[in-house]
């Protein structure tokens, strides 16, 4: 794997760091801005990214306009093509990684606070590893567990510190 393109994947928890400011933020800024690669993120990564907007509106962290900006930049900021200008390509979720995903919840769900969404978000990072040395990127304390037991290298901008073999 050592001539394969490295590549971080992003999970809805390392996305929304990008675009709001909280612990590990600064990190997985700087990540974005030096890495020599796209990062990859799932239409899945986004609909959560949307989520985690909306949940912190409703408490009243961002206005309604705060809200609008952030919905309006990260849907400017994904690509779908590996020539893009943007920070963030954007990787379809295939069938097959829907019954990698099942099978992955079955093993892991009963152990650890493990839901279908974490499912899904490893099985597509195990299936990347197959074309590049993939880095999934998340704090999600069970997601990180899953991973290792996987054999996924996992980076958490919270607890890791800076990454790209300290940029």
């Amino acid at each position: 794997m050592d001539d394969m393109p490295l590549h971080y994947y992003f999970d809805a928890n390392a996305l929304f760091k990008f675009y709001h400011e909280q612990h590990g933020g600064l990190t997985i800024r700087r990540l974005v801005a030096n890495s020599p690669t796209l990062i990859l993120v799932s239409p899945l990564t986004v609909l959560e990214c949307f989520g985690v907007i909306m949940r912190y509106q409703r408490k009243k962290l961002l206005k309604r306009k705060q809200a609008h900006a952030l919905f309006k930049r990260l849907r400017k900021d994904m690509g779908s093509r590996p020539d893009t200008h943007r920070p963030f390509l954007l990787i379809p979720i295939s069938a097959s990684i829907y019954q990698r995903a099942e099978s992955l919840l079955l093993q892991h769900a009963g152990q650890w606070q493990f839901g279908s969404n974490d499912a899904l978000h490893l099985a597509i990072a195990e299936t990347l590893q197959a074309d590049h040395e993939t880095i999934m990127t998340t704090s999600d304390r069970a997601m990180k567990h899953v991973c290792e037991r996987l054999n996924i290298p996992v980076w958490d901008a919270e607890k890791d510190g800076p990454s790209l073999t300290n940029f």
